[in-house]
């Protein structure tokens, strides 16, 4: 039967060429919206590792200059941040405090990479104090977090996620382990990292980002290597507490840090701006191709209906012969699918380039999977669609008529 088709098909091939050609690219958008789509909904239900109830973010600027005049600036610098962590600690409101060189949902970033046997291993790090795992709920699986214990140690205490840990370590476990760092400049000196804990999972740039390697060192606000660049705080403020209260703390910062300003937002409202960034021109991008579809089976039931039209008395003959109703009609759509197996198949090679070559970073082969067989699925839904009135049409006209048709 296919063979037979494909007979149909070629003998027909300069107007069916048209029909594959506008089936290629329609496969070629569906499969565009659905893997985008498939992405970040298998980013979605992955673990996030952090929790942001209850949690506002302060941004901090202590105007510094672009280098600081003399050590006592820098000293002052630090002094009035570590004043700062001490006074909101006093409000009531207030259950758990941290600062951080960035938070969840913000707009920084603090890339790093490191060689492991030879092979280079890129990491996100961030900067953090004592009760930023507190504030934001990390799941520790291994180890401890950072603590005043580690005050007097000559080495920098670090924490990194499992992902990280399984990239630098293997399957050994880390802890206590020295974390390999770059290669410092000509004369330039650095302290050892050391791994003191490993958590769960840290996906800073929300929902839909992909799991990443992240590392977090510890600051402390009265550091003067490290308190300059804690130019966020992460409060955890108790359940209930209304907007009110952001004036409070705001005069409440300002009174401790007379020339600084401060930006006081809710993790939640971070979160929904950082959501409605990523989704509106994915939402766009799909209204778009919406409509391209759109457009595409209209001109495909057009060009089906006229394919048809022109084969009234090949359709009439079958039917003064003895075929029925459902045969005329199962030639018409299976000439249809095989057309768009055809397309396809053509449209599947091109895709599949994008794995085999990685192209395309962080879409795994499951979502690659499901995307060509969603897609494929919908051009085959698309096709009968558009097909199913154009081949009611072909049954319609009785045989007598249709053999003299023109």
């Amino acid at each position: 039967m296919i063979r037979h088709y494909l007979k149909l098909i070629w003998n027909r091939k300069r107007s069916n060429l048209l029909i594959t050609v506008e089936i290629f690219f329609s496969f070629l958008v569906v499969f565009a919206v659905v893997a985008t789509a498939a992405y970040f909904a298998n980013n979605y239900r992955r673990p996030l590792g952090f929790r942001i109830d209850d949690v506002w973010v302060v941004n901090v600027d202590a105007k510094l200059p672009e280098s600081m005049v003399s050590e006592d600036d820098a000293v002052a610098v630090v002094e009035t941040r570590r004043q700062l962590h001490l006074a909101l600690r006093e409000l009531a409101e207030v259950r758990e405090l941290a600062g951080a060189y960035t938070v969840p949902y913000g707009n920084s970033r603090w890339m790093s990479s490191t060689k492991v046997d030879g092979r280079s291993v890129d990491y996100t790090m961030n900067g953090v104090t004592d009760g930023f795992a507190s504030v934001l709920g990390l799941s520790l699986v291994r180890g401890r977090w950072f603590g005043r214990d580690d005050d007097a140690a000559s080495w920098d205490p670090v924490a990194i996620n499992e992902q990280l840990a399984a990239a630098i370590f293997g399957a050994a476990d880390p802890i206590g382990r020295t974390f390999p760092q770059e290669e410092p400049e000509a004369g330039g000196k650095q302290r050892e990292w050391r791994v003191v804990g490993v958590f769960r999972e840290y996906r800073q740039d929300g929902e839909l980002a992909l799991p990443e390697n992240y590392m977090m060192i510890r600051a402390r606000p009265d550091s003067f290597e490290s308190g300059p660049a804690l130019g966020r705080l992460a409060i955890k403020v108790r359940p209930g507490t209304t907007a009110a209260f952001e004036e409070r703390l705001v005069r409440h910062m300002q009174a401790v840090a007379k020339n600084w300003s401060f930006e006081v937002k809710p993790a939640v409202e971070m979160r929904a701006e950082r959501l409605r960034n990523t989704l509106t021109p994915l939402i766009a991008g799909g209204i778009v191709a919406g409509f391209l579809l759109l457009m595409v089976a209209l001109g495909l039931t057009g060009v089906v209906w006229q394919s048809v039209t022109q084969r009234t008395r090949e359709f009439g003959l079958r039917r003064a012969k003895g075929a029925a109703i459902p045969d005329i009609r199962a030639q018409i759509l299976g000439e249809l699918l095989v057309m768009a197996t055809i397309a396809v198949l053509l449209g599947t090679a091109i895709v599949v380039q994008f794995p085999l070559l990685k192209l395309v970073a962080g879409v795994t082969a499951g979502v690659y999977a499901a995307s060509l067989v969603i897609s494929a699925l919908g051009i085959y839904l698309l096709i009968l669609t558009c097909a199913w009135y154009p081949s009611r049409m072909a049954t319609s006209i009785p045989p007598a008529e249709a053999l003299h048709y023109e």
